[in-house]
Parts: structure tokens; sequence; C-alpha cells
């Protein structure tokens, strides 16, 4: 019964990520740095430490027992998600959620346990299970190839001004973001010490690996905060900012930040009832779920009603080589 639950939870978690965009389309009055300073703060800051110390009272004092070199890995690691955030919220502005959510959440699937596997297991690269590992990489980019022909095709079919350059601005954002973001499952990877010194508290390691995220996400929030406000003090529209705070604009980026940060703490959960191999397992369908229900409610939104069918096909193909491609990372992991 475990095992079911467990994978119910994960699977629940990828639709909550791959929803959590969403609400940033309905909001009135706000531009993109807007939205997403008010997204970050909730999300990143608020909720996260909300989370974490209820569930881990003495965090503190674990922090405080963590070697230092580990905290300043994992800060410095957070940072680098955080740039990765700022590119993925931009990467989605610019390709919209059925292309950009496909690109960027592949990469993370395959880089999350590539880089790992390449820093821990360099000896494993000539073998058989490093040569799977790479193959799967090499299908990701050929999905990535498809998707991208996919959206120039789309944007020639819509547009009479289709701009090649800002296509691949857009495509080079969604990559750069996709391979910071899978930052967070490295960081995991290197935070054994932190779990052992919960432990010594009493904190269960399914709850210890809170600790993690809170550290994590609220150095990401430093670098989202400020990249929000120099752009809202650049363009003069920080009053803006606090003109169209309105109860509809506050609820709906506080339903953003519930689901964005909820998925990772309910990602968590479900993983530590499978078992030992609850990463391996989790990580290939909760990336999978979400990619599946971004792209969903992308098409939902209309972002492709205009392109022509060859170029919709071309965006299916692709995407169906980027989830094959978690598959084949995933059962490399489990062999």
């Amino acid at each position: 019964m475990t095992l079911p639950l467990g994978l119910a939870i994960v699977f629940f978690a990828g639709i909550l990520q791959g929803t959590f965009i969403l609400p940033m389309n309905y909001t009135r009055g706000w531009q993109w740095e807007h939205n997403w300073f008010v997204f970050s703060l909730l999300g990143m800051w608020v909720l996260n430490a909300a989370i974490g110390f209820a569930t881990i009272p003495v965090l503190l004092a674990i922090y405080a027992a963590t070697p230092h070199s580990t905290l300043l890995l994992l800060s410095a690691l957070g940072l680098g998600w955080g740039a990765g955030a700022i590119l993925f919220g931009l990467g989605m502005e610019r390709l919209g959620m059925s292309l950009g959510y496909p690109i960027i959440m592949g990469l993370i699937a395959v880089l999350g346990g590539l880089i790992p596997f390449v820093l821990f297991h360099p000896q494993d690269l000539p073998s058989r299970r490093g040569l799977i590992y790479l193959f799967g990489t090499l299908l990701a980019i050929g999905g990535l190839i498809l998707c991208s022909s996919a959206a120039s095709r789309r944007d020639r079919d819509s547009s009479e001004s289709f701009s090649p350059t800002g296509l691949f601005t857009g495509l080079l954002i969604a990559v750069s973001a996709g391979i910071l973001s899978s930052l967070p499952n490295l960081g995991i990877s290197l935070s054994a010490t932190l779990t052992e010194a919960g432990a010594s508290f009493g904190i269960p390691p399914a709850r210890a690996g809170n600790a993690v995220w809170v550290l994590f996400f609220s150095m990401g929030f430093l670098v989202n905060g400020a990249y929000c406000l120099w752009q809202m003090q650049r363009k003069t529209q920080l009053a803006a900012l606090f003109r169209h705070a309105t109860p509809r604009n506050i609820g709906l980026i506080f339903s953003m930040a519930v689901m964005w940060i909820g998925s990772f703490y309910i990602y968590g959960m479900g993983t530590s009832l499978l078992g030992p191999t609850g990463a391996i397992l989790a990580w290939p369908l909760f990336i999978c779920t979400s990619i599946l229900v971004g792209n969903f409610w992308g098409i939902r939104a209309g972002e492709w009603t205009s392109s022509s069918p060859a170029a919709r096909r071309t965006l299916r193909a692709g995407m169906a080589i980027l989830l094959l491609s978690v598959i084949v990372i995933a059962l490399v992991n489990l062999g």
C-alpha cells in the first residue's frame, strides 16, 4: 500500500508543479516583474519558511550543527537556482506554457539526474549504465530540437512579423533556465550532513530534508526579489506594484505560490514512502506529469490555435521524445 500511495502523492505534486504558472496569466495591472516578485516573496520565502519551521521546530539548531561548508555550498546552489528561476519565468513569458514548459522541465529532468551521476560516479561513464545515461541526454536534445522547430513553424503561421532572433533568444533563455533549475536535485544529493544533523535532534529523514528547501529557496528569493525590484525601478513601475495590489491579484499569486512550494514538499513526502530508490522512481514521474499538465494548460489557453497541423505534430513528437528521454534515464537508474 505504501508504494501506490507514494506514487499517487508524487503524481499529485506533478499536477501542482505543472499548473502553478497558470494564475499569473490572469492578474490585472501587473507586469511580469510584479507578478514574479510577489510570487517569489510568498513562495520562496514566506510560505517556504512557514512550512519549514512548522515541520522542523528545531530548524535553526540543525543549521548550527551542520558544517559551514555544507551550508555555504547549498547557499551557492540556491543562488544559482534563483537565477534559473528568473530565466524560467522569462522563458515561459516568451515561449508560452505549451513550448517553454516541456523544454525547461525536460532539461531539468535529464540534468537533475545526469549532473549528480557525472560528479559522483564519473568512473561509470564508459559503462553500460553511463552510455544509456548519455543516450537519454541525446534523446532530450533531439526532443528540444523538435520543440524548437515546432515553435518556429507556429510563429511563422501566426505572425507576419516572425522574428527568428526573438525565438532564438527565448530558446536560449529556456535552455539556460533548464540547466540552472536542475540544481535542487544536486542540492539534495549533497545534503547528507544536514540530514544527519536533523537525525541527531530526532527529526525523521522524511522531514529533515525540508531543511534543505528552506535554505535553498530562501537564497533563491534573494536573486529573484532583487532582479524584479531592479526591473521595476528601471521601468519606473515600482508604484504599480502597490497600486494594483488588489485582492484578486494577491489571491491569484498566492495560489501560484502555494502550488509551487507545495509541489516540492509534497514531492518529498511521496519520495519518503518509496524506500531507498524513492528519488529514482519519483523524479521522472514528477517531471513527466508536470510536462504533460503544463502543455495541456498551454494548449487550452489557445497558444497553438493558429498554428498549422504540421507544427502541432512536430510539437507532439518533440514532447514524446523528451518524455522518452526521462523514462530512459529512470530505467537506467533502477538498473
